[in-house]
């Protein structure tokens, strides 16, 4: 994938009027290199989704998909809704991965808005960190945050045995 920003695309008053800017980006990247990042979205997942066989993508067009981006985006694109971080929308300028790039890249992007399913299913779409997307993996909405509980109960059980085996020596 290259910057998006690389990618020679003409961008109608049309498409921006249809896509028009979320509020919260103002000042964070312009309304045309939305709708590019919108585009490229779009067009990869309807790929990845036909080549899957999704059966809502076998026939979907890519228009389809923009418009449920674009409703994820404004409805909660601001914040992931897993952690409640903002998400760095500056950063989908500079992500590039045509290329090697040095070990600890990729953490720097922790933050960088990822268009993920919500469920394999159904085309609707939610905008969560590209950390929470990585670590979600496949896993619904509910085994993901089922999965960060037993975690959550299991280190703090292990650090409460921990600091019981220091004290009783």
């Amino acid at each position: 994938m290259q910057k998006i920003e690389e990618k020679k695309m003409a961008v109608s008053k049309l498409d921006l009027a249809k896509y028009p800017l979320p509020a919260f980006l103002e000042g964070r990247c312009t309304p045309s290199f939305y709708y590019k990042w919108l585009h490229q979205k779009a067009d990869s997942l309807l790929k990845r989704d036909k080549k899957r066989r999704k059966p809502y993508a076998l026939n979907a067009a890519k228009s389809e998909y923009k418009a449920r981006i674009h409703e994820a985006v404004t409805s909660s694109g601001r914040i992931d809704p897993y952690t409640g971080d903002v998400l760095a929308w500056e950063l989908i300028r500079v992500w590039d991965t045509s290329h090697d790039q040095p070990e600890g890249y990729k953490r720097k992007f922790a933050l960088l808005p990822t268009v993920d399913h919500i469920t394999p299913d159904v085309l609707k779409f939610e905008i969560c960190s590209w950390q929470v997307n990585d670590s979600k993996a496949g896993l619904l909405p509910s085994e993901f945050i089922d999965l960060c509980r037993k975690v959550i109960n299991y280190r703090t059980k292990l650090k409460k045995k921990r600091k019981l085996q220091k004290s009783s020596i």
